[in-house]
């Protein structure tokens, strides 16, 4: 399987919003590559606001199913949090449809569906953003008027190199200094909303876009606080395949099955961090363990001691997660971003002494052979 120690990829610290007005910095986030899971195309991040503000302008993305999750910044208080922010998500960028979300949620984006901005009204310590994206292809088309007061289209991929205005020799990396306002106030930003606000369309063709993230009363272990949030992919949104759960972890404990298992071929992203997604990496006081290997018996441990994600491969073998220290709550999120269904593959010895691979507990195969394995791969 080459260097285990790869799948782990501690969060960098991002700058390129620290002068943002109305954002916590540095942020958190997270971009799948090649040379971490081939072929599967998946970014997510967190970006937190402090003040009344508003994210971005009226834009689509072409290729990619864009997600927004909505929540409170303390994540152990996850279902407690107090706040306000509006969507606006439609068929024009001159009319959306407005949706005021105050509970923790969930957005789904499809493809060529304008978006943004998204305004921030109401913030007590912060209001987090988990960001996500899942396709093969996360360029953005934005409309501007160009000097002759014409509509024109700008596909950010093809533009997204641009020069520094403060040093021509370095590219811009969106750091804020030229486009934000550092003085801003509430009432600035309600003014810069207001227009948005009164051209927003009275349908609700795209309602089902949002759903409340589900209070899952679980009984996983009394370390984990209950309830947790879960969103099941096409269980809670049709058409969507992404699944994950916010998991809160409280003391040291085991999680997951004793035995090793394999998710066939979905890739599984874990995510640790502090729950608190202000302060995530300060807020992180943990140590944890995750074995992973290329069969049952060849399992490695990757230590967890700083914010990151583990990431799994297709066709990878894990065992339980063990929490060594919690000194602090611990956020633990795992994710599946494709739209197969999930399956696990476990190993068991028979009675007459013999490996045997089971399939989702039902399919029992004594003597597999490589066509075998290959079925339990592929299998639906």
């Amino acid at each position: 399987m080459g260097n285990l120690d790869k799948l782990f990829i501690p969060f960098p610290q991002l700058h390129n919003k620290d002068n943002w007005y109305g954002w916590t910095h540095p942020r958190m986030g997270f971009f799948n590559s090649d040379d971490i899971v081939p072929d599967v195309n998946f970014g997510q991040g967190f970006l937190v606001a402090n003040e009344v503000t508003t994210m971005d302008i009226p834009h689509i993305h072409d290729g990619a199913c864009n997600f927004f999750v909505f929540t409170g910044a303390e994540l152990d208080k996850l279902f407690e949090a107090e706040f306000e922010v509006t969507m606006l998500l439609g068929d024009s960028g001159v009319s959306m449809e407005a949706y005021k979300i105050t509970t923790p949620s969930i957005v789904c984006i499809p493809p060529g569906v304008f978006h943004c901005p998204i305004y921030y009204k109401k913030v007590v310590r912060g209001v987090n953003t988990m960001m996500m994206y899942t396709g093969y292809d996360s360029g953005r088309v934005y409309p501007r008027v160009d000097e002759e007061g014409k509509e024109e289209w700008v596909y950010e991929k093809d533009n997204w190199k641009k020069p520094c205005i403060k040093d021509p020799e370095k590219d811009c990396t969106y750091c804020g200094l030229c486009f934000t306002d550092a003085n801003s106030t509430p009432e600035k930003v309600a003014e810069y909303m207001a227009p948005f606000l009164k051209n927003a369309a009275t349908t609700t063709k795209y309602k089902d876009c949002i759903k409340e993230l589900r209070k899952d009363y679980h009984k996983i272990s009394d370390a984990v606080i209950s309830p947790r949030a879960v969103f099941k992919g096409k269980v809670d949104m049709e058409k969507t395949g992404l699944q994950y759960s916010f998991n809160i972890i409280t003391k040291p404990c085991t999680l997951g099955d004793e035995e090793p298992f394999s998710n066939g071929q979905i890739a599984e992203f874990l995510w640790f961090s502090g729950a608190d997604t202000v302060e995530p990496w300060s807020s992180f006081d943990a140590e944890l363990e995750v074995l992973l290997g290329p069969d049952p018996e060849h399992l490695t441990a990757i230590t967890v001691k700083e914010p990151g994600v583990v990431a799994v491969p297709p066709g990878t073998w894990r065992g339980p997660i063990t929490v060594k220290k919690a000194g602090k709550p611990i956020l633990f999120i795992p994710y599946y971003t494709q739209d197969s269904p999930r399956y696990k593959i476990t190993q068991k010895i028979a009675d007459d002494g013999k490996k045997v691979l089971v399939f989702d507990d039902e399919t029992t195969i004594k003597e597999p052979t490589a066509g075998d394995e290959l079925y339990l791969q592929i299998k639906r």
